[in-house]
């Protein structure tokens, strides 16, 4: 464990943002934190990284000297420097270099000035900036800046890596260069949280979800976890046209099916008890001799999740 959150509240003006959030950040993770917009993903977000103190409950980070958990609100002083935060709008300075960016945000972080230099060397080498050290930012393509952006809260080589939208407003080619600059992050051993719209993206990259819905966090866990609940409702069948899907239409329709979508060489079933159905159907295919070409239980998508739970259906 490398980050816990303790039935943490947060309000704002009596106004309750998040309520009683329970969550446990392990080392080496990819959060990824989804939500609609409103629900409470930067709050989450600006609470691990200390920016903002719980109303009530306890943010806590696992000590490496002791072993201990300790409050992170207490020890801010001493953890900072182990975080990095990547915001949704630029937080670079347009009318400085890259190379000066760098430099600036790695003083404010207190790094030696000869381990800076080696570090600025090295991140514009792994974000490909290298050919940009000398360009104002606000020169700086989207993706670009982007790069820089990251390149800003990794000049102090953090543990913890937290980024709101990083892949906002870029094509999807530029959001698939950025993603894959993050896997390379995690891979020196940087755990990252990151909060996003784009959920195929989140559903491709990271190993954890988190889905914060009308400010409490609704599902957290791997992905496989999350979608368990969501696999009862239907599978697909494909089979050629003819006698074979005829035969299997009359023996299903005395089963406990709900509907049966017919797509030509493929049907969706949408059974009452979906461990019983697929036993009967495995039987019926032995029995009538049946060829079958795929049985698919599909697993929903991180987007159909989001949508259930949005709206509640």
């Amino acid at each position: 464990m490398l980050l816990k959150l303790k039935g943490v509240t947060k309000e704002y003006r009596k106004k309750t943002i998040l309520e009683d959030v329970n969550l446990k950040i392990e080392e080496g993770d990819i959060l990824g934190v989804i939500g609609q917009s409103g629900s409470g993903k930067t709050t989450l977000l600006n609470l691990i990284a200390g920016f903002i103190e719980p109303t009530d409950g306890e943010v806590t980070y696992l000590s490496k000297v002791t072993n201990e958990e300790r409050s992170l609100t207490k020890n801010l002083h001493k953890i900072k420097r182990h975080i990095g935060f990547t915001p949704q709008h630029n937080s670079f300075y347009p009318k400085l270099t890259v190379k000066e960016n760098l430099w600036h945000f790695g003083k404010l972080y207190k790094v030696p000035s000869a381990v800076l230099k080696n570090n600025i060397r090295n991140l514009l080498n792994f974000t490909k900036l290298i050919d940009h050290q000398n360009a104002l930012a606000e020169h700086l393509s989207g993706g670009m800046q982007k790069r820089l952006d990251l390149s800003c809260s990794l000049i102090h080589k953090p543990r913890l890596l937290l980024l709101d939208e990083p892949t906002a407003d870029l094509d999807p080619i530029l959001q698939k260069e950025i993603l894959h600059l993050l896997q390379e992050v995690n891979k020196q051993g940087v755990t990252i949280v990151i909060a996003s719209h784009q959920l195929d993206s989140i559903e491709m990259l990271c190993n954890k979800i988190a889905i914060v819905h009308k400010g409490k966090v609704h599902s957290h866990g791997l992905l496989e976890d999350i979608q368990k609940p969501y696999l009862k409702e239907h599978f697909t069948i494909k089979m050629k046209q003819g006698q074979d899907k005829e035969r299997l239409l009359a023996r299903l329709k005395v089963l406990p099916i709900q509907k049966i979508v017919d797509n030509g060489h493929s049907l969706e079933i949408y059974p009452k008890d979906i461990q019983k159905t697929m036993n009967s159907i495995l039987e019926i295919i032995r029995e009538e001799n049946l060829y079958l070409h795929d049985l698919d239980m599909r697993k929903p998508s991180l987007n159909e999740i989001f949508e259930k739970i949005a709206t509640g259906k």
